[in-house]
């Protein structure tokens, strides 16, 4: 393998602690902290990739959270729509409506403790509701300016909305204490649908529509009591996604150019902004925005409609994690060639053979974080060596052994397992990921031949697609989601040689991609198209250790080279 030393002409810095970003100088820069066990770096430039679609296609609604927890709430589908949907990184799950349906209203807050205020129904409202992570509560008191398009920033205690439209565009600004809205100085150029960013005390608007049709760059920051135009934007628009960032470190993306949608992304320093070179994927108007200048989400928006969308922005440091693997609890029942589903700290482990190795299993099992927990009801089909994937509430099984090869397909409720239409192809040692509603099944074998096979379920039946892996393989491993994703090593055919070679799954076919350091089969994995891990498995006895990362381009050892100075 190659070392950094070799590439770069340098050794990697041995660190402690993070070194202090110096914009510009640092861009590129890379260290190994011996406190985190963690390779780094600094990107000169922030990319966006693609996360799992809403359950609602929709535009114009409120979000509020973290790229890892976000809380996206009303807009308009084919009618404006109540629909709330929690997203923890991985999928979005539907929680309590509003109570008032409703699109271009304006957000603040987290995922569990959200703000939703103003919007259309009819006409502009001033209505104003809390979420507390389950359900929406109406406010006795609305907004003082009842208005649509209006945006917003700060938490559900201490929130500021601005802008949007009313019986004509408004430069009202309104602070919230929790329970009332008060009336302050408004902003120097009236607009609606801007971008927004900060707190209820140090706040950034930017772009929208001060008129029909234009759309504006100017900027203007807050200080808790007045607004002051700073540097504009350098792409003039509206629409744009609100709630992302601070004031002194925004990030303004997508929006309106009056005519035509906008993908471009900038940063603000606290001073002016910078065009990142690449922008979304999906160039889109009126969606929401959460997280930080250097983790966001991108959610929904209208193109020619309302799209369900949702893409991930990551920028700055980042992170090739080689640290320790720790204990978590042994699970009820040993499980071998079982599959698994969920997330770190809410994980499910079902079926596979038992620790004798013969009896195929039905047992389904819970994670909380720190223990185990059997649950009541098991799998209704007993198999092993089969696909899994999805949330420990939401998850899918299909095809494996029973002993004969199967394409039976199961779907588990957080409860119990309901059998649903069965894989096109019966076949064992098949490899999947996804979500319940939007899975892939590739590869396996049926029962001698190595598949290359490759099906997509809706939620309820699995279409087969019509085009397979460039390799048929089975022992491999898959991660990301249906519209991004990633088949790795195994075995092919016809001898069941092992294999190193991994592919790319765009949503409708396989491209060949970068190749593993070490061939292997029997090997699990973890992560989204673009920073996957692949770890375990063995290339012959013994099993293998190592763990090797995935960045959309190739495939890197954890392992970091040369790390001494």
């Amino acid at each position: 393998m190659t070392t950094y030393n070799e590439i770069a002409g340098r050794r990697v810095n041995f660190l402690s602690s993070d070194p202090t970003y110096v914009e510009y100088s640092s861009d590129g820069q890379v260290w190994y902290n011996s406190t985190t066990a963690t390779l780094k770096s600094w990107l000169p430039t922030g990319a966006w990739s693609a996360g799992t679609n809403l359950n609602t296609a929709r535009y114009a609604p409120g979000g509020d959270g973290t790229q890892t927890a976000t809380v996206a709430f009303g807009g308009f589908s084919t009618a404006n729509t109540g629909a709330t949907e929690l997203y923890n990184g991985i999928a979005w799950t539907n929680s309590g409506n509003l109570n008032t349906a409703r699109a271009y209203l304006g957000s603040a807050g987290t995922q569990t403790a959200s703000l939703g205020f103003g919007g259309y129904t009819t006409v502009a409202t001033t209505s104003t509701e809390l979420f507390n992570g389950t359900t929406w509560t109406n406010n006795p008191t609305g907004l003082n300016t009842a208005r649509t398009n209006s945006s917003g920033t700060g938490l559900q205690t201490a929130a500021l909305a601005f802008g949007g439209y009313s019986t004509a565009v408004t430069a009202a600004t309104e602070l919230w204490n929790g329970s009332t809205w008060t009336s302050v100085n408004s902003l120097n150029t009236a607009r609606n649908n801007p971008g927004t960013a900060g707190t209820q005390t140090a706040a950034l608007a930017f772009g929208g529509y001060p008129s029909s049709p234009g759309t504006t760059a100017a900027t203007e920051s807050w200080n808790g009591t007045s607004w002051t135009s700073v540097n504009s934007l350098n792409t003039s628009r509206g629409g744009l996604a609100k709630g992302t960032g601070s004031q002194t470190a925004a990030l303004a993306f997508g929006g309106n150019l009056n005519p035509g949608n906008s993908a471009a992304t900038e940063l603000w320093n606290g001073t002016s902004w910078t065009s990142n070179p690449t922008g979304l994927a999906t160039a889109r108007e009126s969606l929401a925005g959460t997280g930080t200048q250097t983790a966001a989400l991108a959610v929904g928006g209208y193109t020619t409609t309302g799209v369900a969308s949702t893409e991930e922005w990551n920028f700055g440091v980042y992170s090739y994690s080689a640290a320790a693997w720790a204990s978590g609890g042994a699970t009820p029942t040993g499980h071998y060639y079982g599959a698994g589903a969920g997330t770190q700290t809410a994980g499910l482990v079902f079926g596979g053979l038992g620790p004798d190795f013969t009896t195929l299993l039905t047992t389904t099992s819970n994670y909380n974080g720190t223990s185990w927990t059997a649950n009541p009801t098991g799998l209704n089909t007993a198999r092993a060596v089969f696909g899994g994937c999805g949330l420990q509430t939401a998850a899918l099984a299909f095809g494996g052994e029973t002993p004969a090869a199967t394409g039976a397909t199961e779907k588990f409720n957080g409860t119990s397992w309901t059998s649903v239409s069965s894989m096109n192809t019966a076949r064992k040692n098949v490899t999947g990921f996804g979500i319940q509603t939007a899975a892939v099944a590739f590869g396996g074998n049926t029962p001698a031949n190595y598949t290359t096979t490759t099906e997509l379920y809706n939620g309820t039946t699995w279409t087969s697609n019509p085009t397979g892996l460039n390799t048929g393989r089975m022992y491999a491993t898959g991660f990301g989601i249906q519209t991004a994703g990633v088949a790795a090593g195994g075995q092919i055919g016809p001898a069941g040689a092992i294999t190193a070679t991994s592919e790319l799954f765009n949503g409708t076919s396989w491209t060949a991609s970068g190749t593993m350091n070490t061939g292997r089969f029997g090997l699990a994995s973890a992560g989204i198209q673009t920073a996957g891990i692949i770890f375990g498995g063995s290339s012959g006895p013994p099993a293998s250790s190592a763990a090797e990362l995935f960045n959309a381009v190739g495939i890197e050892d954890v392992l970091v080279q040369e790390l001494p100075l």
